[in-house]
């Protein structure tokens, strides 16, 4: 499976743009934006969501549109932002707007074969214009705050539960409960080992035949060359003989903090503005929570046994313990628990992906220290933080000197001699490879519903205390983002995977920001009271918004989830073989050349020496049919032995 992730791009990716400009519209029609200044927005998202068809449509028509018109077009949407800060007599988001002008018409000059980026990114930009010009003080009120009453906590359940439950049947019917790359496994393979107790494994005989593309074997010790966070998320699932449920409860726990997450940014509020009402905090804390549970990368990548939706987890709920701890009032017993909370989920971020979790960490770091010198914070939950963090970080590092015999290194560092292809390198990336590093335009659609002209549009709605929250994820996601364009391991251009994965950490600003922007407009929509809008203006917006979010997930579902479907299906070959054919106590040889994979693969199997009794053995004969068979049978001389062959159908035929 490979970028752009989708069946067909221009559909998907422009199911994506206009949706994105539908929640612009929705939320321009909503915010109390001058006349003339709408006007102009409108204007220009439009025209950046439909740019990349203009010349192509123009063709038919006898026009010869010039190489440069699409760069002269979205000068055009540029300029309109310019404009509407201009009419609205914002001097200051009229100055940022100016300023953006020329770094985005160098851009569209200089970037070759990245049109739908560059079209994207103008949507983006706008998307920001719109969130700083809609942003008014809310006027001071004299009425007592609107307390919240009740509990969320059939509101969360609800979340984790239908999240874990879409991420299931995907999983069922996608991945049919296999993997989909040898990455998985990795994580699998040191899972199994962490179920039973231990740190590592012990090589099997015939290791030459059982080997596994990332289950690395150093002075007589074989584990995975991936960090211990995610596998250990997984040892509980292994127990129950339910593996493939890990991702989908990753999911369920990302829903879950998301929905706190967007409620306490929702929450907070300055000394300038009125409380939210709680209907408000609690349709932010919905909308986070549907973007989690829906978001169409997601949900995928939550089907897999891949990491990534827990590392979003993981920062969705150290964010959210960053914005509890420094809450006022709080009891003792809370400041510890929460002050635990942020201390755990911040080291296990760095556990499951260390490059993902040190980044977010810089942000997480400077804003509790910045709560610390405002004293915001209290000492039990700082000593609750401490605690936790010390107590993690040297469980992790005391499993990694145990696997390597060194300390401060990983798995990954055994690849300069297994995999010497696959060390972590970096290089400058070419002009044509930017978009590889911020996805804009895989992200337009691998990420809906969470979308990033909203989303900066509602974090320019940031108050109170969420602008510390804004702050942390601005300071770590664009570091991270530079790291990733500089980051050279394949993935620019042709990369494997469930969508733009290694950008995926980017999806929380976007669900926090989309959040703030549509939990508003969302009481508006539904609310009853008396108000000086008419229906129209109070339930448009809202309309507008469903009609963005359903349409383009329903076009956009089929042509992305269809290339996973095809990649499991093909990866899964053997497994499927052995599935349909019911072989137990076994050993089956996979042929060199089965199936369009590598052969390391295939050999799915659990540490043998800690699970000598797993149904069926699979083994690669690395075109030593002969060697391989003499020595599996002297190693398992009590199974019945079959050979696997074929591409995409795999054939098991008994073996003599």
């Amino acid at each position: 499976m490979h970028w752009p992730y989708t069946l067909d791009f221009v559909d998907s990716y422009m199911a994506a743009q206009w949706g994105a400009a539908l929640l612009l519209t929705a939320a321009l029609f909503f915010w109390r934006i001058n006349a003339a200044a709408r006007a102009s927005l409108l204007a220009g998202a439009w025209l950046s969501a439909v740019a990349v068809l203009v010349s192509p449509e123009l063709v038919p028509l006898g026009m010869k549109p010039g190489p440069d018109a699409l760069r002269h077009l979205l000068l055009l949407t540029s300029g309109l932002g310019v404009l509407a800060a201009i009419v609205s007599q914002r001097v200051l988001v009229a100055i940022v707007a100016a300023l953006g002008v020329y770094p985005l018409w160098w851009l569209t000059g200089t970037l070759k074969g990245s049109d739908a980026e560059l079209a994207a990114l103008h949507l983006a930009w706008l998307g920001l214009l719109t969130g700083l010009l809609g942003r008014r003080a809310r006027p001071p009120t004299q009425d007592p705050p609107q307390h919240e009453t009740g509990s969320y906590a059939l509101h969360d359940a609800i979340a984790f539960a239908a999240a874990t439950l879409l991420a299931a049947l995907v999983c069922v019917y996608l991945h049919h409960k296999h993997e989909g790359g040898a990455d998985e496994w990795g994580y699998t393979f040191q899972a199994a080992v962490f179920a039973k107790g231990r740190i590592y494994s012990q090589p099997p005989r015939c290791d030459t035949f059982l080997e596994s593309f990332y289950v690395y074997e150093t002075s007589g010790r074989m584990f995975s060359q991936y960090t211990p966070g995610w596998p250990m998320f997984m040892v509980p699932f292994v127990w129950v003989r339910q593996v493939w449920l890990s991702g989908p409860f990753s999911l369920g726990v990302l829903a879950w903090g998301m929905a706190r997450l967007g409620r306490s940014a929702m929450r907070a509020f300055g000394k300038r503005d009125a409380p939210p009402s709680a209907q408000a905090i609690r349709a932010a804390g919905t909308w986070a929570a549907v973007m989690a549970s829906i978001g169409t990368t997601l949900v995928v990548n939550g089907a897999s046994r891949y990491p990534h939706v827990y590392t979003l987890a993981l920062y969705a709920w150290t964010l959210e313990a960053l914005m509890q701890v420094s809450t006022p009032g709080m009891t003792r017993r809370r400041q510890i628990v929460w002050g635990v909370v942020l201390g755990s989920a911040s080291v296990h971020m760095v556990a499951v992906r260390p490059a993902d979790g040190a980044f977010m960490g810089i942000g997480v770091a400077l804003v509790f220290a910045w709560f610390l010198a405002g004293k915001r914070v209290g000492w039990r939950a700082f000593v609750g933080a401490s605690a936790a963090f010390a107590l993690w970080s040297a469980v992790m590092l005391v499993i990694l000197r145990l696997q390597l015999g060194k300390w401060f290194t990983t798995g990954y560092s055994l690849n300069a001699v297994i995999h010497p292809w696959n060390i972590v390198k970096f290089s400058r990336p070419q002009l044509g490879e930017w978009k590889y590093g911020l996805p804009l335009a895989t992200g337009a659609y691998a990420w809906w519903p969470a979308s990033l002209p909203l989303g900066l549009a509602g974090l320019a709605h940031a108050r109170g205390k969420a602008r510390a929250l804004t702050f942390a994820m601005v300071v770590s996601c664009v570091p991270y983002i530079v790291f990733c364009m500089y980051l050279d391991l394949g993935q620019r251009g042709v990369d494997w995977g469930y969508g733009p994965r290694y950008l995926m950490i980017l999806m929380v600003p976007m669900m926090v920001g989309g959040a703030l922007a549509l939990a508003p407009l969302t009481v508006a929509g539904l609310s009853r009271a008396v108000s000086e809008r008419s229906p129209l203006a109070r339930g448009g917006p809202l309309a507008l918004v469903l009609l963005a979010v359903v349409s383009a997930w329903l076009r956009i579902v089929p042509l992305e989830w269809a290339t996973t479907a095809q990649h499991t299906t093909k990866h899964a070959a053997v497994n499927r073989a052995i599935d349909a054919a019911g072989v137990r106590n076994a050993v089956v040889i996979v042929a060199y050349g089965t199936t369009e994979f590598d052969s390391l693969d295939l050999t799915t199997n659990y540490p043998v020496d800690l699970y000598p009794d797993q149904d069926v053995i699979i083994a690669i004969d690395q075109n030593q049919p002969k060697e391989a068979y003499e020595c599996l049978r002297s190693a398992f001389p009590t199974r019945r032995f079959y050979r696997a062959s074929g591409r995409e159908e795999v054939r098991l035929t008994p073996a003599n």
